[in-house]
């Protein structure tokens, strides 16, 4: 007997309408908190309601306001990084060769200032996660260079990564609260 096709199944399109509907806001808020930004913010929640549906079927249905939350939050985390290496590529000769109308030196004025704040919170975390995260999330290294600079092995600094992920956004997720109350 053939397996049914469960990305297809309208039993997950239901499920699904409903967790938009439900969570909408809070997505979109997490993104607007993290990016600062009304446009990257609608961008990005559509970006985790798609990676959220890809993984409906996988999905084991428990708790799915903190699984759509963690995505939002990872999709953020990734956008920031990228952000990061944008906003560090940027210096005086590149700012005045943009013509006077504001438009790019204010984009990248607002990425500079997302850098920063991930900076901080990096900066914020316990030893050796704030070394970590400050290599690999500010000055975007790999993580084979952070072990080879550290003489430590590279799942190390891999498992060190992703805690250190985990420590951001738990520190985001406290702030996202705060902005909230």
């Amino acid at each position: 007997m053939e397996e049914p096709d469960i990305q297809n199944n309208p039993r997950n399109d239901e499920y699904f309408i409903k967790i938009i509907n439900n969570y909408e806001k809070l997505i979109f808020s997490i993104c607007y908190r993290m990016t600062k930004n009304y446009f990257d913010a609608e961008d990005l929640t559509q970006e985790t309601f798609l990676a959220l549906y890809k993984a409906l079927p996988k999905f084991n249905r428990e708790n799915p306001k903190a699984f759509a939350a963690k995505i939002a939050t990872n999709k953020c985390l990734d956008y920031l990084k990228k952000a990061e290496r944008r906003a560090a590529a940027a210096d005086e000769e590149e700012l005045s060769s943009y013509p006077a109308d504001g438009t790019e030196p204010e984009k990248l004025l607002m990425e500079k200032e997302l850098t920063r704040e991930l900076h901080k919170a990096c900066q914020g975390l316990k030893p050796p996660y704030n070394e970590v995260a400050l290599a690999y999330y500010c000055r975007g290294q790999t993580a084979a260079q952070i072990a080879t600079a550290q003489g430590k092995k590279t799942k190390t600094i891999q498992t060190q990564i992703r805690r250190a992920k985990g420590m951001l956004q738990k520190h985001l997720k406290k702030e996202e609260m705060l902005w909230h109350t």
